[in-house]
């Protein structure tokens, strides 16, 4: 960890409200020069405005309005007549509102970025903004960043704009560092989508715009309401980031695809941090419409399953596609097509005793500690921990084994901040993998090719399960030494994969 990028607007200062005051005036007085009944609102702003790339929006705006402005030239006067003119009215009267004092700065980002600096971190600002550096003056925050790029240098340079991750190299390779040894920081789903593609080391999205899904579905490995939330020298979870660094995307996507070039996938993934984000409450874990379509796709192209530690008929009503197969509780019950059903003939001896274990856990932990969360599913009870204080963890875990001590018919299982209890029987992921391609005889190694992704501990038993034959792919850190070939990112990135790997077959 070598490095802080940076975005400024939205991040570091709060410009949103000068940039939403200064189009309002702008395109209103078009409308009024223009004899136009139409006006400019809010919702206008966020839908055409907010977070999109200069140019495009003034044309997708007036486009709405079957408006055909021309483009122009950047080297015009400001004026009405072009989108080149309209923007340059904006930049001026965005100075102008400047200079009167509506810049309002994020104090606790400013606090924490000064401090980790304090401990050597090197520092870039950017943004596609001409006014970036006449904003950065104004907030007093020049010396704070050892590297600068705004608007003027990368339309000087041709640089693209978000998703295009071009500002963001530029800044790497001016501050000498490498992506995956950097940290980005961004408010819009545009800019955590180019730092994904980018692959920096970890891409932190900042919520200012109450669109946390978004921007954890849209490429954000984390995401932080406030900057004072991040402990980046002691967090477990982000020092495993900078400890297993990636391939850049691009090249394992090119190797997986070969992989598969001359054989049909069978196609296996896990559900909470593979098609959905991790988020604090494991009932908030909803699937997108974006993910949910491009496994419908994959699905009418070859076979998918998936295969997680959830019940599996909360499995089913979450994704709530026929077409897929489900294996849930890791794997002791499975549904899917045509019938399919397994559910494993010693499970129904152990829920008494899973009964009894959750009512000991409960009388054992009796909100003794703040922040945990038990999960009672079909054949196994979760212990989260994702809420709880980090110096509880070790106290958390204890408790834990402290119960199981002298079962030989229960066992425990890690996985990301979470504790399974579930039975103590040889079957796991990997083996309920290998009963579904038995079973519906895709077992010929020259035809099929069985592809697992996962995201957590749990899944190492499928990816060995694999081994000469299948890929294993890992989204994000997991297992020191994993027995999967691949590691991507984030849930962005698998849903890019899987999308070109249904095209690859259509």
């Amino acid at each position: 960890m070598k490095a802080l990028i940076i975005d400024m607007s939205e991040v570091i200062v709060r410009t949103a409200a000068i940039n939403k005051t200064a189009w309002e005036a702008i395109i209103n007085e078009y409308f009024r020069l223009n004899k136009l009944p139409q006006s400019f609102s809010e919702e206008d702003y966020h839908k055409w405005f907010e977070g999109k790339p200069r140019f495009d929006r003034v044309k997708q705006f007036f486009n709405s309005y079957n408006i055909n402005l021309h483009f122009g030239s950047q080297n015009e006067p400001a004026d009405f007549n072009t989108i080149c003119g309209l923007e340059k009215k904006k930049s001026k009267l965005f100075s102008h509102l400047l200079r009167e004092g509506h810049l309002h700065v994020y104090e606790k980002a400013v606090a924490q970025i000064r401090a980790w600096k304090e401990k050597g971190i090197k520092t870039a600002i950017v943004s596609s903004d001409e006014n970036f550096k006449k904003a950065l003056k104004r907030s007093e925050l020049k010396d704070l960043f050892d590297i600068k790029i705004d608007g003027h240098a990368s339309r000087k340079m041709g640089f693209k704009e978000k998703p295009e991750a071009d500002l963001y190299l530029e800044a790497v390779k001016e501050l000498g560092y490498p992506p995956e040894s950097c940290i980005l920081f961004d408010d819009t789903v545009a800019g955590v989508q180019a730092g994904s593609k980018a692959n920096f080391g970890l891409v932190v999205g900042v919520n200012r715009r109450q669109n946390k899904k978004q921007l954890s579905e849209g490429g954000a490995d984390i995401v932080i309401d406030n900057f004072d939330e991040l402990d980046l020298y002691n967090d477990p979870d982000i020092k495993l980031w900078f400890s297993q660094p990636t391939l850049p995307f691009a090249s394992q996507y090119v190797r997986i695809m070969e992989a598969v070039s001359q054989k049909t996938p069978v196609l296996f993934l896990d559900y909470d941090g593979t098609l959905t984000p991790i988020v604090q409450n494991p009932d908030d874990a909803v699937i997108s419409e974006e993910m949910k379509n491009v496994l419908k796709d994959c699905a009418s192209v070859f076979t998918v399953a998936a295969v997680s530690g959830r019940d599996m008929d909360d499995l089913q009503q979450k994704i709530g596609l026929n077409e897929l197969i489900y294996a849930g509780s890791h794997g002791f019950r499975i549904s899917g097509p045509d019938g399919l059903y397994h559910e494993h003939e010693k499970t129904r001896e152990i829920l008494p005793l899973l009964d009894q274990f959750e009512k000991d856990l409960q009388l054992e932990f009796n909100n003794k500690i703040k922040g945990v969360q038990f999960e009672r599913k079909r054949y196994a009870i979760a212990i989260h921990y994702r809420n709880a204080s980090m110096e509880d963890y070790p106290e958390i875990k204890k408790k834990v084994i402290k119960l199981l001590q002298g079962s030989e018919s229960l066992k425990m299982d890690e996985g990301k901040k979470i504790i399974e209890v579930k039975p103590a029987i040889e079957w796991d992921k990997g083996k309920a993998v290998l009963w579904i391609l038995e079973k519906l005889g895709l077992t010929d190694k020259n035809k099929y090719i069985p592809i697992y992704i996962g995201d957590d501990t749990t899944d190492e038993d499928a990816y060995k399960s694999l081994t000469g034959w299948g890929l294993g792919i890992q989204v994000g850190p997991g297992a020191e030494s994993s027995a999967a070939q691949y590691r991507i990112k984030n849930v962005y990135q698998v849903r890019i994969l899987l999308k070109e790997l249904a095209q690859s077959i259509a």
